[in-house]
């Protein structure tokens, strides 16, 4: 006897879920399903992608499984909706223009240089650890226009309890934990309150306390943060815009939405960064006659003025790179969304209640869109084959309204970054590396854990590791 009607694709989720996306990618568009009885729909079809986030938005509202870690994010940007989204994004957007995008590229490329002193001849690092220290640096100088260091232990603490977290729970949920979470919903949906969700982080679980903890350390730090720069306005950086910010009435931003959007932005606003560099960086590692092309590229680039200023071969190389990277690490490997009005998705209702999973994951590597799909080619973007794209085969930075506002700002970290280091580093992966991607809040490397053997490239040209041309560039880049 099977008990597939009661828990439907919970158990294959719980066992691999980016394999269970790419199962259902592989039956079609979009495939219904159900997690405990609560309505699933996976959506990978490009142009039901963009009814959910384009043409129909206005029927969803950010996932139940993001908005109930609150306590982390509360109503920043990541989580708000309707007004209170639009609002907020009004008053942040200024911080990054592209007049004030210039400046934090200089300010990119001081961390940058900063960090190849610290790495030095080379040797065997936690690239992952680099990156992210990288990232926040860049993040407080360039937002916040200062060093920040008391925070950013706070912060790693507070996110590393959090992705810990968010996969613990999705593991709950997919096992007979989901029961009482499928129950919760069907009430609240059938009571009219589609959106509502409980807080599971005040469960006495360890994690849970753990989380409890970490985000109440970092609450503690963000409000003697508000209170000095109250006191001691800065000038013109992201935070002071927030506490500068009035609504219609001329009311000022609350206590408690500032310290929202500034842990969204600690949180969000480097890890992603963080992630992507990390996983761009074992891709050329493990596939070195891309990164040798690139290292040419960057070579042709120095003395002439285009390596900082994000322009010539290598800045062209580099954008190729970081697109194949995005596009098989994304770190948002999935879009969730709430339905909480009915609507109409290629022929198939869509209930108030309803989950739809949009995987970034499955779509990226989808035989549909893209030859020798699980295989890292940053040749394949070429001109021609961007514009045959469909839009949302590739939507790394999601799409829509509720685009990444920091993709441009990602963007310009990862060429300053990949430029520096590979201009001046070759990079293997050690004998025996395990790399295997951990399902956090974003994808990770396990254990927050990547290493990667760095040493400095030699003079000669074409120089490089004795096993450069053994290595097929077109490997698999699997999980």
């Amino acid at each position: 006897m099977t008990f597939d009607w009661l828990w439907g694709g919970a158990l294959a989720a719980r066992r691999d879920v980016l394999g269970f996306y790419r199962d259902c990618e592989r039956q079609g568009g979009l495939v219904r399903t159900h997690i405990w009885r609560l309505p699933i729909y996976v959506v990978t079809a490009p142009e039901l992608i963009e009814e959910v986030l384009v043409k129909k938005q206005r029927c969803f509202i950010k996932s139940g499984a993001l908005r109930s870690t609150g306590r982390a994010f509360g109503r920043g940007l990541l989580t708000s909706d309707k007004e209170l989204w639009r609002r907020q994004r009004r008053t942040i957007q200024p911080a990054f223009h592209a007049q004030r995008l210039a400046r934090y590229r200089t300010l990119m490329n001081a961390a940058a240089l900063r960090l190849c002193e610290a790495i030095g001849a080379g040797g065997v690092r936690n690239i992952h650890h680099d990156m992210n220290e990288l990232c926040f640096e860049a993040l407080a100088q360039s937002l916040f226009g200062e060093d920040m260091s008391e925070a950013r232990p706070l912060v790693a603490a507070a996110a590393e309890a959090l992705h810990q977290f968010h996969h613990l729970h999705a593991q709950w949920v997919g096992a007979v934990g989901g029961l009482a979470f499928a129950a919760v919903r069907a009430v609240s949906t059938a009571m009219g309150r589609p959106d509502f969700v409980a807080d599971p982080t005040l469960l006495p679980t360890p994690y849970g306390r753990r989380f409890r903890d970490a985000t109440a350390a970092l609450d503690r730090y963000v409000a003697t943060l508000v209170a000095r720069r109250r006191a001691a306005p800065a000038g013109d950086d992201f935070l002071s815009m927030l506490l500068a910010a009035r609504d219609d009435a001329g009311a000022p931003m609350s206590e408690r939405q500032v310290r929202d959007e500034v842990v969204t932005m600690f949180l969000a606003g480097h890890e992603t960064a963080a992630s992507s560099l990390t996983w761009a960086l074992y891709l050329l590692a493990a596939h070195p006659v891309a990164a040798q092309r690139l290292a040419v590229a960057l070579d042709a680039d120095e003395g002439s003025g285009r390596a900082t200023a994000g322009a010539g071969a290598g800045a062209r190389e580099i954008d190729r790179v970081m697109r194949e990277a995005l596009r098989l690490y994304p770190p948002a490997y999935r879009i969730s969304r709430t339905a909480v009005e009915a609507c109409d998705l290629g022929g198939h209702p869509v209930k108030p209640g309803v989950e739809i999973m949009i995987p970034q994951w499955a779509v990226h590597r989808s035989a549909r869109f893209y030859a020798e799909p699980d295989a890292f080619r940053p040749e394949r973007w070429t001109p021609a084959f961007t514009a045959a794209l469909p839009k949302f085969a590739y939507f790394p930075f999601g799409g829509g309204p509720r685009t990444c506002i920091g993709n441009t700002f990602a963007e310009i970290e990862g060429s300053v970054a990949l430029g520096h280091i590979c201009r001046r580093y070759e990079l293997r992966v050690p004998p025996r590396a395990q790399v295997a991607p951990y399902l956090g809040v974003t994808l990770l490397p396990r254990g927050n854990t990547l290493a990667l053997e760095l040493r400095r490239r030699d003079s000669r040209p074409g120089a490089g590791w004795d096993d450069l041309q053994a290595v097929d560039g077109r490997a698999k880049a699997g999980p």
